[in-house]
């Protein structure tokens, strides 16, 4: 019984010591962005404050487009998610659902792709978007965010589809349900979980991606968070410490909230896709 009880005390403990060095970077920005210049630049540094300075907050949208960015990113990361998701799903359906010649070697190269790095394609990418004029433009960075969002997504929702019994497609046969009823009706709600944890990984992926943004938008009324924030440091001679964190906090917000809110579908659809076989 001693062994036992020590052997759980040590794994609380590993766990609780990981756990507070991920949550430390967290903290560090959150305190950092209601602290004055004074109390960031100092000998010992401060790990706990009496006072909240809003400042930082204030200044980063009077002084800086943060908003602006902010805006920018909501849409991109939005359209990318939805679009992405549909076809994602009409993709992983006709996988699971049709036999054709080629299927597997299709179904492979998907994800194969993703496996090639992103910056691979910069400048092919910066070449035809300044052929076609989409340089600079919301809706050339929503495609090029949807380009890399699909292989994983499509593969995420071929497994997740492959969990649905056959026997339920041919019991809708039977009842004269369509393709698209079959698909509407029955299968997407069946892997409703998942469609969750696609919709979360493609939404942070696009929230956080920072080299494409960076070479295919030049504009600050074009630019997403994560090259506006970059820009703050290049546009000051010395770094705002503080303006920083709170843009920081601020890029953190949609991510803390799907975790949050999704927290119960996020670990339904990790298992419906690791029981498959």
């Amino acid at each position: 019984m001693k062994s036992h009880g020590m052997r759980a005390f040590l794994i609380l403990l590993g766990m609780t010591l990981i756990g507070v060095f991920f949550f430390f970077p967290l903290y560090w920005t959150f305190i950092t962005s209601f602290k004055t210049s004074s109390q960031i630049f100092v000998e010992k540094p401060l790990f706990i404050i009496d006072t909240l300075y809003l400042s930082n907050y204030i200044e980063i949208f009077q002084k800086t487009n943060v908003a602006t960015f902010f805006l920018n990113s909501v849409v991109v990361s939005g359209a990318t998610t939805v679009i992405s998701l549909v076809i994602a799903t009409m993709a992983g359906f006709g996988f699971c659902r049709y036999s054709f010649i080629g299927k597997n070697a299709l179904q492979n190269s998907v994800l194969i792709v993703r496996m090639i790095p992103a910056l691979v394609y910069t400048i092919p990418y910066y070449i035809i978007y300044n052929k076609l004029h989409l340089l600079d433009t919301i809706i050339g960075l929503i495609l090029a965010y949807i380009a890399f969002a699909l292989p994983l997504a499509i593969w995420l929702a071929i497994n997740f589809f492959s969990e649905i019994p056959k026997e339920l497609y041919e019991s809708a046969e039977i009842d004269g349900c369509s393709e698209y009823r079959i698909y509407s009706s029955i299968a997407l709600p069946l892997v409703k979980a998942g469609l969750v944890v696609i919709a979360i990984l493609v939404f942070i992926g696009a929230w956080n991606e920072f080299g494409l943004a960076l070479v295919l938008q030049a504009s600050d009324a074009k630019k997403t968070l994560p090259i506006g924030i970059a820009s703050m440091i290049q546009t000051h001679k010395d770094t705002p410490s503080g303006s920083l964190a709170a843009a920081g906090m601020l890029a953190m917000i949609p991510a803390v909230i799907l975790s949050l809110t999704t927290q119960k579908y996020i670990v339904k659809g990790t298992m419906a896709g690791a029981v498959k076989g």
